[in-house]
């Protein structure tokens, strides 16, 4: 008896976390023995090259398609009849928007990427099963040897590096404050900031992030600062894979992550992590890789968004810790440095291994025999119980 063929919808041509979730996923099932077929929405634009492989998944016909996910946020979505209808989505906060809720439980099954988005949906009201697929990635990705960055002066620096769209969610207010309180030039460190506030940015959106480092500083009123480089706008993968060759660590304090791919990126490249111990990173950080770092939760605040029901007050989201972020970050400096002068089975070098160890336990054929069988499982229990109708 062949398995169902499944058709999978998502904005595989974005540059989005959505995008690249998606992408992978519908590869891990096809290299799973699944007959995948895609079609592709488009929000951020749509022009990202597709591969070999993808370019074939799309191009076959959806005659006898018996499974649908549709991989966006619940409100895009809508059941189709007929068939075993699945939505997979990720969200940041405590709870999930009332606006999504009733379109969920439309559907058959959910899939999130960790437990805390489980207990979201369950708390605003989620009735229909959920199953946990965390992220899943091609560690060739992580293979070769990119060219570093080049950046005169930071030859002898130990470099944090922190990706992200701009807004309060990134926290990188929080990073600021605990990178600009806790070191000084002499330390030799530097925090860069690959930033940007979206696709169609200009030289004034460069200049409002520079003007924020340097109120930040102005609030301080410390005098003696390590050094910020900020590189501003979109980057292409060759570029960003750059950007971990010549960093050291990566520092993102997000108050708020459904899983937090260049979190997990870094550690592919050998960069220690640190994050927020709450939501997504606590599914791949281990102490043996990174940090975690303490928080409590808070109501969402100052998140502009097209949907007004999306990271409203009624939402909490994690505040983290000033003093264990900057504890963190001191700890990944000087774990470095006694590296540099004794680098032998150093606890730098052994954390460096696990971080490229534990992304094995997210590859394409333990988490796509996951998904598979999560959807194959759920499926079956439907087909029987609608038998006849």
């Amino acid at each position: 008896m062949s398995e169902p063929r499944i058709l999978y919808i998502a904005p595989l041509r974005d540059f989005s976390g959505y995008a690249t979730a998606a992408r992978n996923y519908v590869l891990a099932l096809d290299k799973n023995g699944c007959d995948v077929v895609t079609r592709s929405l488009h929000y951020d634009g749509g022009n990202r090259p597709l591969s070999e492989k993808e370019v074939e998944l799309n191009k076959k016909n959806l005659q006898d398609v018996e499974i649908i996910i549709q991989h966006t946020t619940p409100n895009e979505t809508e059941r189709k009849p007929g068939v075993f209808n699945v939505n997979y989505f990720a969200w940041e906060t405590d709870r999930v928007p009332d606006e999504w809720v009733e379109q969920i439980n439309q559907m058959d099954l959910a899939l999130v990427p960790c437990n805390a988005n489980i207990s979201a949906a369950r708390r605003s009201g989620v009735k229909i099963p959920i199953e946990k697929i965390e992220h899943t990635f091609d560690k060739a990705d992580y293979e070769g040897n990119p060219l570093p960055f080049l950046m005169n002066g930071a030859e002898n620096h130990f470099k944090f590096l922190a990706i992200c769209q701009i807004s309060k969610k990134k926290g990188l207010d929080a990073l600021l404050k605990a990178y600009l309180s806790e070191f000084r030039a002499s330390d030799q460190t530097m925090l860069i900031l690959k930033v940007y506030f979206g696709s169609s940015d200009t030289e004034e959106h460069k200049n409002k992030m520079l003007n924020q480092i340097e109120k930040m500083k102005e609030l301080l009123r410390i005098g003696d600062y390590p050094p910020v480089y900020l590189v501003h706008g979109v980057m292409d993968e060759a570029g960003i894979a750059k950007l971990y060759a010549t960093s050291d660590c990566y520092v993102l304090p997000s108050r708020g992550e459904g899983w937090g791919i260049p979190h997990f990126d870094a550690m592919g490249f050998g960069l220690p992590p640190i994050a927020v111990n709450w939501g997504g990173p606590t599914e791949f950080i281990t102490p043996e890789c990174g940090w975690l770092v303490d928080y409590h939760m808070s109501p969402c605040f100052d998140m502009p968004h097209p949907h007004p029901f999306m990271y409203t007050g009624k939402d909490n989201w994690a505040e983290p810790h000033i003093d264990s972020l900057r504890s963190a970050m001191r700890d990944s400096h000087q774990e470095w440095k006694i590296h540099k002068v004794s680098p032998d089975n150093s606890k730098w070098s052994r954390r460096i291994e696990a971080c490229k160890t534990r992304v094995e336990d997210f590859s394409y054929d333990i988490v796509g025999y996951k998904m598979k069988n999560a959807i194959l499982k759920h499926y079956e229990k439907w087909k029987d119980s609608n038998a006849g109708s």
